[in-house]
């Protein structure tokens, strides 16, 4: 049984929206990776909806799911206890998919668009993570809320890339993550961004690995993570319903998912049949991504 709660978001004012797209052009003019398309995917505010959609004044609106989905298996349910102290050390074994698998889903990488795209998004994302901070911060405020009765709770980042979700686990402690990416350049960006964060001080007694893998064969075996984080990655796979049924699987009953997407719009036809004419340029300069993928219609499957 799944449970959804959804929210909208907006584009940012005019003004910060070119800032954005400029800064996303001098890297792609720089490494000819990432993305420059005329619209900004930049959210600026999102607000919990009950599925009824408000079009704000004199703003351009670009859906974007980004739940907290409490799965219950079972029967079962998240129950939020006490928390505790004792250290996390690697507590969800590393598997290796099945061969055949791989082979349909883990394909050759070219080692310098790597590099080159690891780097664009370690450095160029900034202003887009400033933006959408606050509605993040709350995101894993509930999430973390919902793991405090978790003794030594895994939770798995799928295409963690550089981490740039590492300042909301600030203050967390006794935590085994799992940082799951293709581009095995990311690495070196997600633990700067760890440490950073603090979440490999001594005293935190957190477990961080990061290991190569692919959504659709998740290196992890059945129920045994308390939850799973995905943000802006399902954009970017080969089969988004494969994954997201790799990530139902390795969740524990009462298992917790986060994520966080942009979609094709459902508010705006002009932007929509720009996403959608501007994707096969967008797969090729960003890894994959697609601009037009209708994400959460997938997740609610």
């Amino acid at each position: 049984m799944l449970m959804l709660q959804t929210a909208e978001a907006f584009l940012p004012p005019s003004s910060l929206t070119a800032k954005i797209t400029s800064r996303t052009t001098d890297i792609h003019d720089k490494m000819n990776i990432l993305q420059n398309i005329k619209e900004s995917p930049s959210p600026l505010h999102m607000s919990d909806t009950s599925g009824e959609l408000k079009t704000p004044p004199d703003q351009k609106r670009r859906t974007m799911f980004n739940t907290m989905i409490n799965i219950s298996v079972f029967g079962s349910c998240t129950c939020i206890g006490c928390h505790h102290s004792s250290p996390a050390y690697a507590l969800a074994q590393i598997t290796k998919p099945p061969t055949d698998a791989l082979a349909q889903y883990d394909l050759p990488r070219n080692a310098f668009q790597d590099a080159m795209f690891a780097q664009g998004m370690a450095v160029g994302m900034v202003d887009y993570e400033k933006e959408a901070y606050p509605k993040k911060k709350e995101l894993f405020a509930k999430l973390f809320a919902n793991l405090k009765g978790k003794k030594d709770a895994v939770v798995v980042e799928v295409g963690m890339g550089s981490f740039p979700n590492a300042l909301y686990y600030k203050r967390m402690t006794n935590l085994d993550i799992i940082g799951v990416d293709p581009n095995d350049r990311m690495e070196g960006y997600a633990r700067d961004a760890a440490k950073r964060a603090g979440l490999l001080e001594k005293d935190n007694n957190n477990n961080i690995r990061v290991v190569h893998g692919v959504s659709e064969v998740l290196p992890l075996d059945t129920g045994s993570v308390d939850a799973v984080v995905c943000t802006l990655t399902l954009c970017s796979v080969i089969d988004p319903a494969k994954s997201v049924a790799e990530i139902k699987r390795v969740l524990k009953p009462g298992g917790q998912f986060l994520f966080w997407e942009h979609v094709l719009s459902e508010t705006d036809p002009n932007l929509a049949r720009q996403q959608v004419e501007l994707t096969p340029l967008q797969v090729k300069r960003a890894d994959g991504c697609h601009l037009d993928r209708q994400t959460g219609e997938v997740i609610r499957g």
